[in-house]
């Protein structure tokens, strides 16, 4: 027994601990359990792309055109104010009589540093972003507050951040229509907010404008159970990213260990609506001559993206 698997129990038995405070997930009953609430509306598996990730030529029409055909209803574009700036409106335009949303806007960010002006110029830099987002209807702007060696104590940093730094974010987020989204990390990558539930209550701390998501992959290091995990962020939860359980590949090349069923377990108690997103790269297909990693070509990431698309519609019916 892995320590996953240890936890997992753990993480089961407190659960009714935990739904409670996710919101709407559940009603206290006469046992003092919860008593656990069909969703307003049935979940749905909206499968989504990151626009590097889609196998066609870089091309705004080619692009959505793939996504259409293809059996996804979403997309994740990159968060730099560059290419938002000359990509933003074409892309509007060229989604006007789709069925596809935009979810997110993923790329690095962080507000640990000790230079009080650093974090007041990392949160400047998004403000137009979020003025862009909210113009093309986006689900949020990614933010990850910390990386692997903040310069301030954590809970200096938690204060900062729900109470100035996120906050600010959050305000010119709703402001704009949309919201700032707070993604747990792993340990190797972050000392801070690893787990979703970290997250939700950050968010419930800053309020109006802060949502929350939860990415299998960092999941499968910190949370004893997906569905848990996914179940304490209740309505907060608005994004999900997805990869392989091994390799941090695409979902279905990792073999056995690629199982979302628990978690699609979760998300269908949840009646969640949002974006499952691949963020992985192709597995190898062998070396070169060099020992340097060969990948597939646009037609063999095509077909694995098939599989995996077939793979997670089967395990969504499972759970």
């Amino acid at each position: 027994m892995n320590r996953r698997e240890f936890l997992a129990g753990g993480a089961v038995a407190s659960l009714a601990a935990a739904l409670p405070a996710a919101g709407s997930a559940c009603t206290p009953c006469c046992s003092g359990m919860p008593k656990l609430v069909p969703p307003a509306q049935p979940a749905k598996l909206n499968l989504s792309l990151q626009w590097w990730g889609i196998p066609v030529a870089d091309d705004i029409n080619a692009k959505l055109d793939y996504l259409e055909a293809n059996g996804f209803q979403a997309f994740e574009i990159p968060s730099k104010i560059e290419w938002l700036r000359e990509n933003g409106s074409r892309l509007t335009d060229a989604l006007k009589g789709r069925k596809l949303f935009l979810s997110t806007a993923c790329g690095p960010s962080r507000f640990d540093y000790a230079d009080k002006a650093k974090n007041d110029a990392e949160v400047e830099k998004f403000m137009p972003v979020l003025e862009i987002l909210g113009e093309m209807k986006s689900v949020g702007l990614i933010i990850c507050p910390a990386r692997s060696k903040p310069e301030v104590g954590l809970k200096e940093l938690r204060e900062d951040f729900v109470t100035n730094t996120g906050k600010r974010l959050a305000e010119k987020a709703a402001a704009c229509g949309t919201d700032i989204v707070l993604e747990p990390l792993q340990r190797k990558e972050t000392p801070f907010m690893r787990q979703v539930s970290d997250a939700a209550q950050m968010a419930k701390e800053i309020g109006k404008g802060c949502k929350v998501m939860g990415d299998f992959w960092h999941m499968s290091k910190e949370e004893p159970s997906f569905m848990a995990a996914f179940l304490s962020a209740g309505p907060l939860l608005v994004h999900v990213h997805i990869a392989s359980l091994g390799n941090r590949k695409y979902p279905g090349t990792d073999g056995a260990l690629d199982n979302y069923v628990d978690g699609f377990k979760g998300l269908k108690l949840l009646g969640y609506r949002g974006a499952v997103s691949m963020e992985a790269g192709p597995p190898e297909i062998g070396r070169d001559a060099k020992n340097k990693p060969i990948y597939p070509d646009m037609q063999g990431r095509h077909a694995l993206i098939m599989k995996m698309v077939s793979m997670l519609h089967k395990q969504w019916e499972e759970a």
